[in-house]
């Protein structure tokens, strides 16, 4: 078992306090809802499950029924709807591997400087603070760990009413009646469908539509709890999904790959009673690029936010104006295959009713006719194909030549192992490169990526041998995919089957595939060996390749602590604390090392975050006792002592209670 880090609320402290603007009396409270079709809301015409609290905000206020998001992964469709700019603008095209760069502006910057309090409150490490979306939230609440004693039992989500607990308790606790921003990151349509009672059984054959029931009666509950201290009358409300979901259509069951309506085409949704018209349809094309522009223009805030157009006068205009309105393009785009499968990207665009896919086999479809994209008109419709495609290579040239980023950076280990839980991995190196011909087309592969999120799904529920079985085939039908290598290897190892496991690994090095997780991995493996020679040169690498990898980090400290060489062992600690200050076990390893060479009040402070950090864990308690009876602090050791016993129940702590029971005991003479 491997030690887990833990994610704490990123505060960030503003300075002075500006004035706020013309609509300052106005909160906004943003919820973005994972993985939400469009068609699965009664509001768009669904059958399929009950959504009335979201089709009461839509009746009483405005429906964007073509609502577009332009990726159809969690983190840069988030960073697209708070920046309004696209992914080649603010830099983040997959889930993990990118982080968005300060430069950025988003919406809670706007709103902070114009004297909003500002807060987030999310339900999924995909969205943790270390991927840059925290700028300009006073206070960020990614808490979504349930279990800090190990990696591999952590959550990496928080069910939907938790989150709202996490908002009303922020909300109960306000102390200033200056405005405010909130953001609710909703993940519980996201895969696995694991609906709670009495969604579960109220949709047996359809789970995904019992997340979604049970994702809009939690919305009912955020929003009565806003009424109950006068908040909501003068709160805007605006609800988006970030990007849809496959559910069998086109082959794809999930998202993230492909790049039709089934993932693009969103809800969004907008409300005001004060503010905006009731009961409005907008049925042009719209953006979630736009949202953020919109809402910031009816707040009273003249701010220009990335690529995005402020909808207003589409939502003010009379029934049948909306010709009059300029047309927009929507631009889309999936990085997924190539990072992470080595097939080809893809990228597209939406114009004047048709959808463009630029692909190794190209795609056409008339939207209008044809919403579900069954019938390819590229080869039947040449003149729209080439008019399309020079429209999108003119937008890519537009946003590449205005980014001028460098927001990508290297993930680490534990970051990456909680992705892999989601069913993403990303920030490794891209295998398409080790392909020899055309790059292969995702859409003829749904099937492989179909049996990986089944291979994901297994392994995540803890069923190694039979995901094991499933990884194998995949390695042998597509040798050259890298995820199926890392997941293959790490069932192996979970099944301690060590000699198994280093083959795969072995297996995929010499294939060309190459990443920080494998070098960490065959690090472990050598340990497990006793070769700590060999499992330091191991990891050194998966340092050298990845050093922002707390893991590799922690782990080679680790290493130099048991081979003597402490003044290393800090170094390492302390830089896997610099990338995550929360990562308990480092601080248990710098204050171990520190202890042993001599330095006791540094050692009791970082014995003391131990604890801090994971005030339930019995270990951290007998450490801290251990310590500060060295220290001669006996009253404190005394408590520390009993806080562990209090804690340790397990039936392999019963050596470890004697000893703390007979310190007690010498203590108290």
């Amino acid at each position: 078992m491997r030690p887990s880090a833990v994610f704490l609320p990123l505060v960030l402290i503003c300075g002075g306090v500006a004035s706020v603007g013309a609509d300052s009396n106005h909160n906004l409270l943003l919820i973005t809802i994972d993985t939400l079709r469009a068609d699965y809301l009664g509001a768009n015409g669904s059958k399929r499950v009950k959504t009335p609290h979201l089709d009461k905000l839509a009746r009483g206020g405005v429906n964007f029924t073509q609502a577009r998001t332009p990726v159809p992964l969690t983190l840069p469709a988030h960073a697209s709807i708070l920046t309004g700019s696209y992914p080649p603008t603010h830099g983040v095209r997959d889930n993990g591997s990118d982080r968005m760069a300060e430069s950025q502006r988003s919406i809670a910057e706007v709103l902070r400087e114009d004297g909003y309090i500002t807060a987030a409150f999310v339900g999924s490490f995909v969205l943790d603070q270390r991927f840059g979306l925290a700028q300009g939230f006073d206070t960020y609440d990614d808490r979504v760990w349930s279990d800090v004693s190990e990696l591999e039992s952590l959550e990496a989500e928080r069910p939907a009413g938790q989150v709202a607990r996490a908002f009303e308790q922020w909300l109960a606790q306000r102390s200033t009646n200056r405005p405010f921003f909130v953001w609710i990151h909703l993940y519980d349509p996201h895969a696995p469908y694991e609906p709670p009672e009495p969604y579960r059984s109220e949709y047996p054959d359809d789970p995904y539509a019992g997340e979604v029931a049970y994702t809009d009666q939690v919305i009912g509950e955020i929003l009565e709890h806003l009424g109950s201290d006068g908040s909501r009358a003068r709160t805007v409300v605006a609800v988006v999904g970030d990007h849809g979901e496959g559910l069998g259509e086109h082959g794809e069951l999930t998202h993230s790959v492909l790049i039709y309506n089934s993932t693009l085409h969103v809800p969004m949704l907008l409300h005001a009673p004060s503010l905006l018209p009731h009961g409005r349809s907008v049925d042009s094309l719209a953006r979630t690029i736009d949202l953020a522009p919109t809402l910031l223009d009816y707040l009273g805030l003249d701010t220009a936010l990335g690529e995005g157009a402020s909808l207003r006068s589409w939502i003010e205009a009379g029934d049948g104006e909306t010709e009059a309105e300029p047309e927009l393009t929507a631009y889309s785009e999936s990085l997924f295959a190539e990072h992470n499968l080595g097939w080809s990207p893809l990228r597209g665009l939406e114009s004047g009713g048709k959808r463009l896919i630029v692909a190794p086999s190209p795609e056409l479809y008339d939207l209008v006719e044809d919403p579900r994209e069954t019938k390819n008109l590229a080869a039947t419709e040449p003149s729209h194909y080439q008019a399309i495609k020079g429209q999108l290579v003119e937008v890519l040239q537009r946003l590449e030549e205005s980014s001028g980023l460098d927001s990508s950076g290297a993930l680490d280990a534990e970051s990456l192992a909680k992705l892999r839980s989601l069913g993403y991995l990303s920030g490794t190196t891209s295998d398409s490169r080790n392909r020899k011909g055309p790059l292969v087309d995702p859409k003829d592969r749904m099937e492989i990526w179909n049996r990986l999120q089944r291979g994901i799904s297994l392994f995540g529920h803890g069923d190694y041998r039979t995901a094991a079985r499933v990884f194998a085939v995949i390695v042998e039908d597509d040798p050259l995919i890298l995820m199926a290598h890392e997941f293959l290897g790490s069932c192996w190892l979970r099944l301690s089957e060590i000699d198994r496991a280093e083959k795969v690994y072995g297996q995929a090095l010499d294939r060309g595939l190459d990443s920080p997780e494998l070098h960490r991995r065959l690090g472990q493996i050598h340990v497990q060996r006793g070769h700590l020679d060999l499992a330091g040169r191991e990891l050194e690498i998966a340092v050298a390749m990845d050093p922002r990898s707390v893991e590799a980090q922690f782990e080679l400290g680790q290493i130099r602590r048991r081979v003597g060489r402490s003044t290393q062992a800090i170094e390492h600690y302390r830089a896997a604390l610099d990338l995550n200050p929360s990562y308990l076990w480092a601080w248990n390893g710098l204050a171990m090392t520190l202890s042993a060479g001599g330095e006791p009040q540094e050692a009791l402070v970082a014995f003391r975050r131990v604890v801090e950090i994971d005030p339930e864990g019995a270990p951290g308690y007998f450490n801290l006792a251990v310590h500060l009876e060295r220290v001669d602090r006996p009253e404190e050791s005394v408590d520390a002592y009993r806080r562990y016993l209090e804690l340790a129940g397990d039936p392999t702590s019963a050596a470890q209670r004697r000893q703390a029971q007979a310190a007690i005991d010498r203590l108290m003479r």
